[in-house]
Parts: structure tokens; C-alpha cells; sequence
């Protein structure tokens, strides 16, 4: 005879609702009384049927992961594979499934967002990126549809649950560092002002460098669709910069080969500190000092948010800070000016 959990509540001497709630994984049951749930499942054998759980919560047990507007280089950025690998994990561990969601522009991702709604596909959405006037997130927030955010949201923000960086602070803190390393003409290349990590970064660095009465020049930040002429006129400055902020790993790879080209040595006439905290960043000529951001640990934290907020709606909106740490490696040195 099957075993039932009328049979499970029976030994572990809780209510069958009770059991009904463990399989689930609910946070409104205490992990002691899981515990001894699952331990009485083990004992008997039991395998949960997930399917029909799902059908009769009207649940599909399932995540939607919305890219940026999908291009190459959006797919052979490590960024948004390892929070993928963040969000997989914690998925796995409440047994939920993920289907990504591209678009080639908002117009296309919108679109497929809509059908995967009204085709009950998922239950609920995590945005792996943030920027202004998003009509996804419009979306969401007009029809009442669970999601999360990996990074800073520009709209309903006090509604909004969401997981990132203090990335203001980053930006202050890789500016204090190279401060401490005895620079004092520190240039950002890379700024993409476009998405708000990028923004709050920059608005960091130039915070610190007033805090830290260092003088402002304009010349010294420069955007993502840099030329070796650009980066070539920097050095050929009166006041060239001894020490250079990336806007992230990927950028930081041609930057340092662009250096190399115009003849600029790393780290002796220019340190260079960039953020992510790649693989690459430890196999780079030398290897790149960077700002570990967790990764993987804001997708993990952005799928439990949404898992949370999926199995009990009236969960709290929360906005969830992962601690930033600076690694460094030999591409920054100690200067005396």
C-alpha cells in the first residue's frame, strides 16, 4: 500500500496540513518541526508528488529569469551565469524550475514576459539587471506579479523586494584604497551611466574624491565605447592618471591590453582596480585587483526572497544588502608622489 501523509502525520504526530506545508518548504513551519516531517518521510519511503502539489495550489513550480536585452555579449557575461548558478541552487533546494526570458529589445521581452503570464508558465520573476523607465517592471507592478530585483530598482522602490550591492560605497571604497597606495589622479573608464550599478558607482568615486580633496577633471571619466585614442590622450595629459577604476572585469580585459599597446606598464606607470571579481580577474597579465560582489549570493538571495513571497503574498517587501570586499591582486602598487 502507498504511503500516504495521513501516514506521515500519523508518526510525526502533526496535522496532514502540516505535512502538506513541509513539502512546500513554508516559512511559517518551524525548521525543527521539518526536521522531524522529513525524517518520518525518509523513514517510509515517502517521495512527494510535485505535480500534484503544484496543481492544486495552482502553482507551476517554476521561475522566470529576465535578461537584458539579449545580445552576444550579454550571454558570454560571467555575471549573469554565476547568478543564474546562485539562483539554480537555492531552486533546486525548494524544487523549483527556471526558465530564462530574452528579448532583443524591451518591446520583444515585454511581449514574451505577457505570454508566459497569461500562459501561467511561472510563478514569479527575478530581474537580473535594473534601469529607469523599465515598461517590464511597469508590468509586474501593475498586474500584481511577484518578482525581485538583482540590483538597485529605479521604480517602486519602497515596493519593490530587491538584492544588491551597496555600490555608492564600492565606488568610495576602491577610490579610498587607491588613495592609501599614495594615488592622487585616479581615472573611471567604463562608466556606463545607462544602468544604475554603473551610475551609483560613479556617484561613489566622485563622492570620495571630494571627501578626500581631490581634484575633479572631467577628462578622467570615460564611458563604455572607449578607443585606444581616448585612452591614448589620457597619458598624454599634463597631469596623466597614475591608477584607473573599470566599470567591471570584462571592460578591465581590453583595457589592460589597450595599456599594453600604448605602451603604459602595469602597475608601475598605472594601477588598475576594477569590480565583479571575475575568474578572468585572477588570470589577467598582471592579475587584476577587483571588487568582490557575491554574486552568487544575489541570485541566491533574490530567488528566496521570491520563493518566500510566492508561497505567502503578504511577505514583506525587503531589500537585502550583500557585502562587498576589495581583492587584491598586482595589477595595483604603492606609489609615492
Amino acid at each position: 500500500m502507498a504511503v500516504t501523509i495521513k501516514d506521515i502525520a500519523k508518526r510525526a504526530n502533526v496535522a496532514t496540513s502540516t505535512v502538506s506545508r513541509v513539502i512546500q518548504d513554508s516559512p511559517k513551519i518551524s525548521e525543527a518541526t521539518k526536521a522531524r516531517v522529513r525524517k518520518e518521510m525518509k523513514a517510509l519511503g515517502y517521495e512527494p508528488n510535485y505535480s500534484a502539489q503544484s496543481l492544486a495550489n495552482r502553482m507551476t513550480q517554476s521561475l522566470g529569469i529576465i535578461m537584458p536585452e539579449a545580445d552576444v555579449s550579454i550571454f558570454q557575461n560571467p555575471f549573469f551565469l554565476e547568478s543564474i548558478r546562485g539562483i539554480s541552487e537555492l531552486s533546486n533546494e525548494k524544487n523549483f524550475t527556471m526558465a530564462i526570458v530574452t528579448g532583443r529589445d524591451d518591446t520583444e521581452l515585454l511581449s514574451r514576459v505577457r505570454m508566459m503570464t497569461r500562459a501561467n508558465r511561472v510563478d514569479g520573476f527575478i530581474v537580473l539587471y535594473s534601469k529607469p523607465e523599465d515598461p517590464v517592471v511597469d508590468f509586474f507592478h501593475h498586474e500584481k506579479i511577484p518578482y525581485t530585483v538583482i540590483g538597485k530598482p529605479q521604480q517602486y522602490v519602497s515596493e519593490t523586494t530587491h538584492v544588491d550591492n551597496d555600490n555608492f560605497q564600492a565606488g568610495k571604497d576602491v577610490v579610498t584604497f587607491l588613495y592609501e597606495l599614495g594615488h592622487r589622479r585616479i581615472a573611471y573608464v567604463g562608466a556606463d551611466t545607462a544602468r544604475t550599478v554603473h551610475k551609483e558607482r560613479v556617484r561613489g568615486y566622485q563622492a570620495a574624491l571630494g571627501e578626500l580633496n581631490l581634484e575633479w577633471d572631467s577628462r578622467y571619466l570615460i564611458g563604455t565605447s572607449f578607443t585606444n585614442d581616448d585612452i591614448a590622450a589620457l597619458f598624454q595629459l599634463d597631469t596623466p592618471p597614475t591608477a584607473m577604476i573599470v566599470g567591471d572585469d570584462i571592460i578591465a580585459l581590453p583595457l589592460q591590453r589597450t595599456l599594453q599597446q600604448i605602451g603604459v606598464r602595469l602597475p608601475e606607470q598605472c594601477s588598475l582596480i576594477s569590480f565583479n571579481n571575475l575568474t578572468l580577474a585572477d588570470m589577467m597579465n598582471p592579475p587584476l585587483t577587483s571588487v568582490d560582489i557575491d554574486i552568487f549570493k544575489l541570485g541566491y538571495q533574490a530567488a528566496k526572497s521570491l520563493i518566500e513571497k510566492i508561497q505567502d503574498p503578504k511577505e514583506m517587501t525587503k531589500h537585502i544588502i550583500v557585502p562587498h570586499r576589495i581583492v587584491e591582486r598586482a595589477s595595483c602598487t604603492r606609489i609615492n608622489e
